[in-house]
């Protein structure tokens, strides 16, 4: 049912390169965590956006839940865009930011199979790769600006020096971490939640630790709206 629901939007996206998915389903993504198996999705973050094809939803089933703790949080990109000074909207359309694989650096600094954590760190950033995306976006379908920024896997913004990319990378991080823009969801067995991954960051809270938790997620790529707008010849939405 959560594959079947999950294509009605769109296409869904290949497995995860790092996570486990549920037995006999590889599209599903398990995320199970407890005492032993801390989460790492416990930072604001939009999904995967070092990908060339950048998911466009992602839909998420509780299946067990703790019986305090593990609230997800959602911030809106559009209302960070909207909040902007206009210097700054002027000042930031045209840059561009590099993505990679970010915080998941973490999975692979460790020795390994014989391996060294600096020659797995290489080889996971060749097979993970980067995107270059615009620091202003434009939704395909709604054609609405939104700040196309995370502080998870934006790595660098191009054309500065490391020491201005960090700047300001460290005044938009500030700047969206606003509760007026964001909602908080409190989890039960059953529930499930979708959100459009372009527009959206999010958090996963980690308070409920030694508690377990476990969740499942389908990600969903190529939004079935924005190919019908293409195949229709429609120009009046303006693509990201």
């Amino acid at each position: 049912m959560h594959l079947e629901f999950a294509r009605l939007f769109g296409q869904i996206d290949e497995p995860h390169p790092l996570y486990p998915h549920v037995d006999g389903y590889p599209n599903i993504m398990l995320l199970e965590n407890d005492s032993s198996a801390p989460p790492d999705t416990n930072s604001w973050h939009t999904d995967l956006t070092y990908k060339q094809s950048q998911p466009f939803a992602s839909i998420l089933v509780a299946r067990t839940v703790p019986k305090v703790g593990g609230d997800t949080m959602w911030s809106s990109l559009y209302a960070a865009y909207d909040r902007l000074p206009d210097g700054m909207k002027r000042d930031l359309e045209g840059h561009e930011a590099i993505h990679d694989m970010g915080d998941f650096r973490n999975n692979f600094a460790d020795e390994k199979n014989g391996k060294t954590g600096e020659t797995r760190l290489n080889e996971g950033m060749g097979s993970m790769g980067h995107c270059i995306r615009p620091l202003i976006g434009v939704h395909p379908v709604t054609g609405r600006k939104f700040l196309n920024f995370n502080e998870a896997f934006v790595a660098h913004i191009v054309g500065m020096t490391t020491s201005e990319s960090n700047a300001l990378k460290t005044y938009l991080a500030n700047h969206m971490n606003k509760p007026e823009d964001q909602i908080r969801w409190r989890w039960r067995a059953g529930d499930i939640a979708m959100w459009d991954n372009r527009v959206t960051m999010h958090y996963a809270i980690a308070d409920y630790l030694p508690q377990y938790r476990c969740m499942n997620r389908v990600t969903v790529v190529k939004d079935r709206r924005e190919v019908d707008l293409a195949a229709s010849g429609d120009t009046r939405r303006a693509a990201s």
